[in-house]
């Protein structure tokens, strides 16, 4: 067997401005869709069919949604095992990305500008950005490119440090885990250990390789969080976790025996806080934080398991309550401003990622079976909702087997 402040209008005011928000505030602008050129119809045929009607999206939205739509088909595709598909996609999502958030003047000194455009390009938050990194990442070890999965992880964590025009101490503590991981491959054992020094910050209780695990598996659970525009006008944003699924956690068959996945990231915190702070609202462009920080509720603290608990409390700063309707609302109209002078809400958002993923370590062997079960906030089993995959090795002795309850090609859609 494998396993081993604010200034508060006056009344009459703010009626005032109530009614004229209310008065120029219109429906979404709809924009119009492209026709695909009959060489872009061809190359959208000679995909994969579980992709097609995304590359359509690709083509027929433009750059205003490109790198949304090449996020949307990176994962996707990953999910479905075509990889090097995933890998080119979500390159080119990279390279959008790291035109405007490259830590560099230059870079800087766009994004003054992007903040002050009405109707942007998708760049993505921290936390999508930060993914695209992520599983890009996931694709290198794969290949037993360990330095460029490294690499690609540490770069994740500079997009989540970077906070609008401020920069936030960077918690996504899976990046920190794959880094650490990478750099054990690369035989770089300093290396390792520093990260995953850095690691117990957030999570104390996290499952660190031993020497003789050889193999690493990732499993995804839950949908992903929304962005929904909120308030007079719709120039706030609210952050809420993802809806229509049950499965919070997940096991792995060992033997005749069940084990518990380590919930080792919750993609809701991450987008609706900055270093563990939860975000109270963005004003031309600058985040601002909830005086009294209170708990954002995460999928870690919704299974009763004392590691879930323990590991997420320490990346919370804090004590963190539970519940799905936790919320985290950032205001993108700048106080006083008129109605002419603001946008709408941007709530466009990367709908594929899960809400949680969690890993494993393990002693293993290339193409042992790994069979992954999804539970609900009690615990208990989603019927029907199982994923099956195996283990894959590099060639350099390392190997990785990745479980999602959302495969395209399988019931796991939600």
């Amino acid at each position: 067997m494998w396993f081993t402040d604010k200034t508060w209008l006056r009344p009459a005011l703010a009626t005032a401005i109530a009614g004229t928000l209310a008065g120029c505030a219109s429906g979404p602008k709809v924009y119009d869709r492209a026709t695909l050129a009959p060489a872009e119809t061809s190359l959208v045929a000679s995909k994969p069919e579980v992709l097609r009607a995304d590359f359509e999206n690709l083509f027929e939205e433009g750059q205003r949604n490109k790198v949304l739509n090449l996020m949307e088909i990176g994962i996707k595709a990953y999910r479905a095992g075509y990889r090097q598909e995933a890998k080119n996609t979500l390159t080119q999502a990279r390279l959008e990305i790291e035109n405007v958030y490259a830590d560099s003047d230059a870079a800087r000194k766009a994004r003054s500008i992007w903040y002050e455009e009405a109707e942007k390009d998708f760049k993505g938050e921290p936390y999508e950005r930060a993914m695209v990194y992520l599983y890009l990442g996931l694709i290198y070890l794969e290949e037993g490119d360990y330095g460029n999965a490294r690499a690609s992880f540490l770069a994740g964590l500079l997009q989540d440090a970077f906070a609008e025009e401020e920069q936030n101490s960077a918690d996504f503590a899976l990046l920190l885990y794959l880094a650490g991981w990478s750099a054990m491959q690369m035989g770089s054992d300093q290396l390792a250990r520093d990260h995953f020094d850095e690691l117990k910050l957030y999570r104390p209780d996290a499952p660190i390789p031993e020497a003789d695990d050889n193999a690493l598996l990732i499993v995804e659970t839950g949908t992903s969080p929304r962005k929904l525009g909120d308030g007079v006008g719709h120039y706030q944003l609210v952050y809420r976790r993802g809806k229509n699924f049950q499965d919070v956690a997940a096991e792995v068959r060992n033997g005749e025996e069940w084990s518990a996945l380590y919930p080792m990231e919750d993609i809701f915190f991450q987008a609706s806080t900055r270093g563990g702070r939860a975000i109270d609202r963005i004003v031309e462009g600058q985040i601002q934080f909830k005086e009294n920080t209170r708990a954002v509720g995460s999928t870690l603290s919704s299974v009763s398991q004392d590691s879930m608990l323990a590991g997420f409390s320490s990346a919370a700063g804090g004590a963190v309550g539970a519940g799905y309707a936790a919320i985290s609302l950032i205001s993108v109209a700048a106080e006083g401003m008129s109605a002419s002078a603001n946008t709408r809400a941007d709530i466009r958002y990367w709908a594929g990622l899960p809400d949680t993923i969690h890993l494993l370590p393990v002693t293993a062997a290339d193409g042992d079976p790994v069979t992954v079960r999804f539970l609900d906030k009690n615990g208990q089993p989603v019927p029907g909702l199982a994923d099956n995959t195996e283990f894959k090795f590099d060639g350099r002795g390392a190997g990785l087997a990745f479980a999602t309850s959302r495969r395209p090609d399988s019931g796991g859609s939600q």
